[in-house]
């Protein structure tokens, strides 16, 4: 061999010495970096050309930013970082608000979530995305296409997202074939009901460990349980508003790792809840809420000792609450309400109530008594729901209950039509995570404390129907938070203080059937620009706006009964497109309705 030749492989030796130590010394180190791979790439490519995006959610994902990188900055993309396969596509709607699953009050809101759902077709592209372990499109909107036969080929997912979607039509037994799914969501297509012949494509998925499919149409799938009883590993488990009726026969659930289940919005009318609950040690949440359970609520269920969320809500159980209720160390929310047959005392049963309590909720039963002294000493309350339960109380004394520990953290309180009395006193302003307060329909009678003012977080506050009296205090307009506000039906005079004109966040305002008396001025309403429903019927204003005023919102309700505010109808209602129902009966209007009018607000009393 000559000289030069082995120099050669001597230097070539050398350089791959050089070459392989620095390799190594990247990946022991973190560093190295792969990109994505131009052929999925071009997949993402062709699956986003035939999305819709109406808020351009997927802006990044082009061939300029990064030079076309997808695993650098591409939204909802995560790749291998060693391999630069595309591992993951988290596409759900950013906007947590969804219209259909959350109390959605403020079209704004909606108008934001719908903007950002993703639509359109989706591409078979995704299938040379052969390392694809995750996908998410949730909450998304596909209007009413079928969720495609081709997702079942993609055999390395272990995560399905498709709930809220807006898929319908037949679910795809092929899903069957996903082996690998441990994560499989197709519940709540409200507008779009998903449905099924059988479940019996599900025993092929042994790894499934969170199954939701709520609202999915199981009515022909009578054999629902005993296939759901071969997935062993199973933790989570949604079925409500799956139109289900009655449980096939099962003495023991083979899931026994089960921690949430929810049947709710069901049609289960058994008098006593199955077995195979009873069983299920390491539940945290039972939801049976809207079925129609009859009779005792079952002893049962004090086997689950671990719940921490209980929902019984909207059955016909009619037997006292149960003792063996105050035995469960970790629950934290307690729901019976809608049991209009449930009765009992509130002192006798609940008084020891475990300390772990947040939310109560005993409406509209037949339960009654006083609400007990110890209640002071849950400190974890955050809400407390018990309208329509007889508490035959003074409203002052149930704030003083609340006024320790537990209005640190209380943010709702619901005392609608419990037989309160007595004075609303200055003890209103311990409660200052406060956001609902609802004392309708009970016999207060007071002056409104200008303490309310201090409650900062409120959000929603009625106490209509009551025997209110003395002027609205100023000290509302320092409620910047709030969204609802009704005092009608009481005895409030005087007039209506500036400071309310302040409330930018205001969508709801009812002072009707009071003793208001007074003007009405531009300064009241030039801030109220979130403002749907204004209703001052029953009192006796004067509304005085300039000829050209245009108000700063957009009314869907608005109620002037009995107020001064013509002789011709107010030319400013021109300017209020959505409004579908006005009450404008005893207002002094002489004048013939003019032509405008009547063509756009069609609903209306004179």
């Amino acid at each position: 061999m000559s000289t030069l030749v082995v120099l050669a492989l001597l230097l070539f030796l050398h350089l791959l010495a050089i070459f392989t130590t620095t390799k190594i010394s990247f990946f022991c180190n973190g560093s190295t970096y792969v990109g994505c791979i131009e052929s999925e790439r071009q997949a993402l490519m062709r699956f986003k050309q035939d999305l819709t995006d109406p808020s351009n959610r997927l802006d990044s994902w082009n061939n300029i930013i990064d030079h076309g990188d997808c695993c650098a900055n591409w939204v909802g993309v995560v790749c291998d970082k060693f391999t630069g396969h595309v591992l993951e596509l988290h596409l759900r709607n950013p906007v947590n608000t969804n219209p259909f699953t959350d109390d959605v009050s403020d079209s704004d809101e909606y108008g934001a979530y719908e903007r950002s759902m993703l639509g359109g077709k989706i591409n078979p592209s995704l299938l040379d995305l052969k390392h694809l372990i995750y996908l998410d499109l949730s909450n998304n909107d596909f209007q009413g296409t079928q969720i495609p036969g081709f997702f079942s080929f993609m055999r390395n997912l272990r995560y399905l997202n498709l709930s809220g979607a807006g898929f319908m039509g037949m679910i795809p037994h092929q899903l069957g074939n996903l082996s690998n799914l441990q994560y499989l969501g197709l519940g709540q297509n409200y507008w779009d009901i998903l449905r099924v012949e059988n479940l019996s494509w599900l025993s092929g998925l042994s790894r499934l460990k969170h199954l939701d499919l709520s609202v999915v149409d199981l009515s022909k799938s009578s054999d629902w349980l005993l296939v759901i009883n071969k997935l062993p590993s199973l933790e989570v488990l949604r079925l409500s508003g799956c139109q289900l009726h009655h449980f096939p026969p099962l003495s023991t659930a083979n899931f026994s790792s089960l921690a949430i289940l929810d049947l709710s919005n069901n049609q289960f009318d058994s008098s006593l809840t199955p077995s195979w609950i009873f069983g299920l040690s390491d539940l945290v949440f039972l939801d049976l809420h809207t079925n129609i359970f009859k009779g005792s609520i079952p002893d049962g269920l004090q086997n689950l000792t671990r719940l921490r969320h209980l929902d019984l809500s909207d059955n016909h159980f009619n037997s006292s609450i149960p003792n063996w209720l105050c035995k469960f160390g970790y629950l934290e929310d307690l729901s019976l309400s809608y049991n209009r047959l449930l009765r009992g005392t509130i002192s006798s049963d609940l008084e020891d109530l475990t300390s772990s309590i947040k939310t109560l909720d005993l409406s509209f039963t037949r339960i009654e008594g006083r609400i007990p002294r110890s209640f002071g000493r849950l400190c974890k309350l955050k809400s407390v729901i018990l309208s329509e339960v007889k508490l035959s109380q003074e409203i002052s004394e149930v704030l003083d209950i609340f006024s320790g520990c537990v209005s640190h953290g209380l943010e709702a309180l619901n005392l609608d039509s419990s037989q309160l009395s007595g004075l609303l006193t200055n003890q209103l302003q311990n409660f200052k995570n406060l956001n609902t307060l609802r004392l309708r329909n009970n016999s207060i009678s007071c002056p409104i404390p200008l303490s309310l003012g201090e409650l900062s977080s409120l959000i929603s506050f009625d106490l209509s129907y009551n025997k209110l009296n003395g002027p609205i205090p100023f000290s509302l307009g320092k409620l910047s938070s709030l969204r609802d506000l009704s005092l009608s039906y009481n005895k409030l005079d005087s007039h209506i203080p500036l400071s309310l004109g302040q409330l930018s966040s205001l969508r709801n305002l009812d002072l009707s059937y009071n003793k208001l008396v007074g003007n009405l001025f531009e300064i009241h309403l030039a801030n109220l620009t979130r403002l749907t429903n204004f209703v001052v019927s029953g009192n006796s204003l004067v509304l005085k706006v300039g000829p050209n005023w245009v108000p700063p919102f957009q009314l869907e309700r608005l109620h002037l009964s009995s107020c001064h505010i013509g002789p011709q109808i107010p030319l400013w209602l021109h300017s209020q497109k959505s409004l579908f129902f006005l009450e404008i009966s005893n207002s002094r209007i002489v004048d013939a309705i003019p032509s405008w009018f009547g063509n756009y607000h069609p609903n209306f009393f004179t």
